[in-house]
């Protein structure tokens, strides 16, 4: 089992933003990275990312602690540079300690239901980061609501 878990955030759990204090403070590592995927801001005052079917290396299962341990698999993954066509969400890596107390915890904040139906998915997705690739857990969402806009630099919040 892992001591730690790994996970792209792109929003409300980013340093600086609501979330973050209550869900990210025991971060043991905090770094900017990059994921390939379309960024989307949503009419609540949060975000969206959409990924490719094959962009997953991983589907999250059941178990938190044992998804840690199967995100272990992937370390020293070297993913080739995303190619120019490719649009890019730009966020942080944070490595969060305790995953089987930890992930739940984000899981139940981020709305993924065990059953596949709740308004994000987990999935881990080649990253690259400050400190090379990666692979890292982002929720991602399936559908998007009405009035999703689209931020092409893939930034959020917005800039204006």
């Amino acid at each position: 089992m892992a001591g730690f878990v790994d996970l792209f955030v792109y929003g409300t759990l980013k340093r600086g933003f609501a979330n973050h204090r209550a869900f990210c403070s025991s971060a043991l590592r905090i770094r900017t990275a990059t994921i390939v995927g379309s960024l989307y801001d949503l009419p609540v005052g949060y975000p969206a990312v959409q990924i490719a079917a094959d962009s997953i290396l991983l589907k999250a299962g059941q178990d938190p602690a044992r998804d840690a341990g199967r995100q272990r698999r992937f370390r020293g993954l070297a993913p080739s540079a995303p190619d120019a066509a490719q649009e890019l969400v730009h966020g942080e890596w944070i490595r969060l300690p305790d995953p089987p107390r930890a992930l739940p915890r984000v899981d139940a904040l981020e709305g993924v239901r065990p059953d596949g139906r709740g308004e994000y998915r987990r999935a881990l997705v080649p990253a690259w980061t400050e400190d090379g690739p990666s692979a890292l857990w982002v929720y991602w969402m399936p559908r998007l609501p009405p009035g999703a806009r689209h931020l092409a630099d893939g930034i959020w919040p917005a800039r204006s």
